[in-house]
This record gives C-alpha cells, structure tokens and sequence, in this order.
C-alpha cells in the first residue's frame, strides 16, 4: 500500500535535485557571462584612459628594466593596497645634493607574499623620475612588489612600474609598463597573477 507514496515521495526528492542542479547551472553561467576570464581588447583601450602605461627612461639615467616576475621572485613584500593619497615630496641631503622623493599614501589590503606590512605604507620613488615612473590617483588598486626604505628613508617603502600592476573592474590586472609578460597577462584575473607570483616565489 505504501509503494505509490514511496514512489511520489522519491519522484519528488529527484525533481528538487534536478531543479537544483539547473539553477546552480544557470547561475554558474550567468556569472561566467558577467565575469570573463579575461577582458576584452576593447575594455583594456577603454581602461587605458584612466590606467596609463609609463615606458619611457629618464635620459641621464640608465635603469636596467627588469621583469614583474623578476621583481616578483626577489621583494620584500608583495602585497595588495589601495592609494589613499599623494603625499608632499620629502626631501633627503646627501652630503652636497638634495633629493626629493614622491610618496603614496597606501591602504594595504592584503600582503600576497613575503614579509608582513603595516596596514598603511608609505610608497616612494626618486623624484626624477616623474613622467617614467606611475602617478597614481586616489582609489587606484594595485598589487606590486616592494622593498622597505633604510636610514633616510625609514619608514618609506620603494616600488617601480616594473613590479606594479593595477587592480581593474574589481578582478582584473593591467600593467603599468609594456613588455613580453604585460602582453600575456593584461586583462587577466587577479588571481591568475597571484598564482604566477606564488610559483614564482615557491609559496
């Protein structure tokens, strides 16, 4: 007498399961819709407006360039921030000359690898190198390799557009220079990045 509920019972279970399965589905392609594993070329140019590469050279001064996973595989920290602002240039003597040097003003999301940060850093760089090195605006989202001032600079933490991508659309990453590497991973998800660097760094 039972069999039929039985039966109605497990036709049921197996018709909320199947319609489970469809909708994790369609979830599962919805988001794959909205979120691609990599950005398009026309949504890089559109974002290069706004996130400018820097690829020329100071003319008196030669700097070897190096790769991000080069610059990756050696820094102190790499870490993920958000530029809170830019700060006055500070100013260094060395014995006859004067430097001025840019700094940031940096909200640290999260260290990816290496050693820890403060939850705020101060980001550096020579002030001769303006124009060649990323200005960066107030809410950019970067992850990059830094290494931590000494002395003078204590307390500064130094970077270059070498070992900085920019944070895009919340998942994506665009270079702040061209190179061989930029050309395969811009517009790629973050943690595609974060991946290479935890290779990279064996971590």
């Amino acid at each position: 007498m039972n069999w039929p509920i039985r039966a109605r019972v497990v036709g049921i279970v197996g018709l909320i399961v199947v319609l489970i399965i469809a909708i994790l589905l369609i979830v599962e392609l919805t988001r794959q819709k909205i979120e691609p594993p990599q950005l398009s070329p026309e949504r890089i140019a559109q974002l290069r407006l706004d996130y400018p590469t820097y690829n020329t050279s100071h003319e008196l001064v030669y700097v070897n360039p190096l790769t991000f996973l080069e610059i990756a595989e050696e820094a102190e920290s790499i870490i993920i921030g958000k530029v809170v602002k830019q700060l006055p240039q500070y100013e260094i003597d060395l014995i006859m000359d004067k430097y001025n040097f840019v700094q940031y003003e940096v909200a640290v999301e999260k260290v990816v690898s290496g050693k820890s940060t403060a939850d705020t850093i101060y980001l550096a760089y020579n002030a001769m190198f303006i124009g060649h090195e990323p200005e960066l605006k107030r809410g950019t989202r970067l992850i990059l390799g830094t290494e931590a001032g000494k002395d003078v600079h204590e307390g500064k933490h130094f970077f270059s557009r070498y070992g900085t991508y920019y944070i895009v659309d919340d998942h994506y990453v665009l270079s702040t220079t061209d190179d061989e590497y930029s050309k395969v991973m811009n517009g790629k998800a973050l943690q595609a990045l974060i991946k290479e660097i935890k290779d990279v760094r064996k971590q």
